[in-house]
């Protein structure tokens, strides 16, 4: 079986990823064989580095080109460039990923720009499908300069909502701003009420969210910068 370099967890705070040398994956029913030219780290992925559980490999965010297809029939074929959000273990060489886990990249989009899409651009849509219909509505976006909150602010102002987004910095908060959201730098001087909280952060500033929240309005809670893992939606 042929052999490739890949970063597994180390347990070490210091240094918690290292290559080895490991057997290329065998892609399964419904799978195809990507090597991997750009891969994504996520927030999540950097909290289980932390205290990997046994067999646990990082990578769930890849681009690169298909060097095997699917033996069913399903999905691109060899020589396709794709995007691809697997399992896991896509921070090496070569990765297996389903075929209903991948996209094929228009020929403008680059490997590394694509590698950053799957984990932050699902969320993304899943918590704006979660707000429900945003046209006209106010929104509040905690934590708002990471790669979902980008994708958020960028979706939801073109979707018609009124837009307030909190990142730690001025610097942080100028994309952000030229979506057209309303950018603060503490939580404080967000002027409520807001119809829809996406709260992400966690510790403290959850209960302010909280209180910034109209009556029937809906709280999304999800991430958790802050070192918890929770996610959940409801109205309150």
């Amino acid at each position: 079986m042929a052999g490739m370099r890949q970063l597994i967890p180390t347990g070490d705070v210091a240094c918690p990823v290292a290559f080895a040398e490991v057997p290329q994956p065998v892609p399964g029913p419904g799978e195809v064989l990507v090597k991997v030219e750009a891969f994504s780290p996520n927030r999540g992925e950097t909290f289980l580095l932390e205290r990997p559980g046994p067999g646990w490999t990082p990578g769930k965010d890849v681009a690169g080109l298909v060097v095997q297809a699917a033996a069913d029939g399903t999905g691109p074929a060899v020589g396709t460039r794709v995007v691809g959000h697997p399992p896991g273990a896509g921070w090496a060489e070569y990765a297996a990923v389903p075929t209903h886990s991948l996209a094929v990249l228009p020929d403008g989009i680059d490997n590394v720009r694509a590698a950053a899409l799957p984990l932050a651009g699902i969320t993304a849509l899943r918590l704006l499908r979660a707000a429900g219909p945003l046209a006209g509505r106010r929104v509040l976006l905690t934590g708002a300069s990471g790669g979902v909150g980008h994708y958020v602010t960028e979706l939801a102002v073109g979707g018609g909502a009124d837009v307030t987004a909190v990142t730690a910095t001025a610097r942080r908060g100028e994309r952000l701003g030229a979506f057209g959201a309303r950018v603060v730098h503490d939580l404080a001087d967000a002027a409520g009420p807001f119809d829809v909280v996406l709260e992400s952060t966690g510790g403290a500033n959850l209960p302010v969210a909280v209180s910034l929240l109209r009556p029937g309005g809906t709280l999304v809670w999800f991430g958790c910068s802050y070192g918890c893992q929770a996610a959940g939606a409801r109205s309150v």
